[in-house]
């Protein structure tokens, strides 16, 4: 059994073996092996994020009141059924079911798995250095990534399409070992009034988080600025496909995106430390406009500054990270230990209900208008990113120090 003081450590392993992604930078091919269109894709991942958003606080609720580690390994057996159907499955129906076996496990998963590192480290009253670690965990598993990305393209084109996936459910039971082996957290599980019904006590702890003045605003600028990086993330692909790049170069994009991720992870506590949130939203602000300007720009100039724009792109899709991991160090500084896994599924069903209309839209504007114009319109989302950010500014919030 792995110790309360080792287990952060070990989670965070387990945690970049889930993201052994090898499929990801040829996810468009793979779905055109499976019978699918450009359009499909983008259809299904807006179903996919519809769907996390329909369970993702029901999900997170359970982590609160029954094991997180249990919780944790449920959601990875899950996650391993999915892949299999998209083994053994052809057409759109498989695929798509595949999507949304993934969509029960990345519910059960986001958010519990956040809540147990943070609990891990209050029962040795280590919550001051959370920022910290969770920075670390998430530069380990982009650097999971960023190897698997690399290596995926080659391997799909070397030794087939089906490989990569069989080598996620590899690493996934890997995962699953060593969250066994993990001790459980007991005193986190909430408790709910008699008198109360589950489902109320949901949608208090859910009315409470959307409400909080500083809350609310935490939870919406990362979503609405991770919804125009993933229309970056995804539109690298599209870039690539409509500009008939080789096919390694699916690899090295994809790969250096995940390199990027990386090194954000790596110096997210460090920034945050050094300028606070003000600090990181002015950076954040650049980077989306500069960004904004090269996407647009991608599918029209020639194609050695087709590269400059895929970089951009690249730069802009990596630099959620550092979004995502300040808000999330921040809400979690404000929250009890029975909401945590709640509430971090109230952010993350945020998330996902602005990526999911977001992807749904780039269906008819991809097949309809075109990749340069279908840029274009997603820079309108630049309006909100900095209404939010100017919010978020005027709060000037701090983390906690280091106990």
């Amino acid at each position: 059994m792995i110790s309360v003081k080792s287990a952060p450590r070990w989670l965070s392993i387990a945690n970049a073996f889930v993201n052994a992604l090898f499929f990801l930078p040829v996810t468009m091919l793979f779905y055109g092996f499976k019978g699918l269109s450009m359009g499909d894709f983008f259809l299904i991942q807006g179903i996919f994020s519809l769907a996390v958003f329909v369970l993702e606080i029901p999900t997170g609720y359970i982590g609160d009141l029954f094991s997180r580690k249990n919780t944790l390994i449920i959601g990875t057996f899950i996650w391993i059924i999915g892949y299999l159907a998209w083994i053994f499955g052809e057409g759109f129906w498989f695929v798509l079911s595949g999507e949304l076996i993934f969509a029960v496990a990345v519910s059960l998963i986001s958010g519990t798995r956040e809540a147990y590192l943070y609990d891990l480290l209050k029962k040795r009253h280590k919550e001051g250095i959370f920022h910290k670690k969770y920075a670390k965990m998430k530069m380990l598993s982009n650097l999971v990534l960023m190897i698997a990305t690399l290596t995926g393209a080659f391997i799909y084109q070397f030794l087939g399409p089906i490989v990569p996936i069989w080598l996620c459910i590899f690493f996934l039971v890997c995962n699953m070992i060593i969250l066994i082996l993990l001790p459980d957290v007991p005193e986190s599980r909430r408790i709910v009034e008699d008198n109360k019904s589950k489902w109320q006590d949901i949608l208090d702890i859910s009315k409470y988080a959307l409400k909080h003045p500083e809350i609310k605003w935490l939870m919406i600028f990362p979503a609405v600025y991770g919804t125009l990086t993933l229309v970056f993330m995804w539109g690298l692909q599209s870039v690539m496909v409509f500009r008939e790049l080789p096919i390694f170069v699916f690899s090295l994009v994809t790969g250096l995106n995940a390199f990027l991720r990386t090194l954000w992870s790596g110096i997210s506590g460090k920034i945050l430390e050094k300028v606070q949130l003000s600090g990181i939203i002015k950076l954040q602000c650049l980077i989306i406009v500069i960004a904004t300007i090269g996407a647009c720009a991608a599918a029209y100039v020639s194609v050695w500054a087709v590269y400059i724009c895929l970089l951009l792109m690249m730069f802009a899709s990596s630099s959620v990270v550092l979004s995502n991991i300040s808000t999330s160090v921040l809400i979690n500084h404000r929250i009890k230990s029975d909401e945590r896994a709640t509430i971090l599924s109230v952010d993350s069903m945020i998330n996902r209900v602005f990526w999911a209309f977001g992807m749904i839209a780039l269906k008819p504007l991809f097949d309809n208008i075109g990749v340069g114009p279908t840029f274009m319109v997603s820079a309108l989302l630049l309006i909100p990113i900095l209404i939010c950010a100017r919010h978020l500014y005027k709060m000037n919030l701090k983390t906690m120090k280091e106990a």
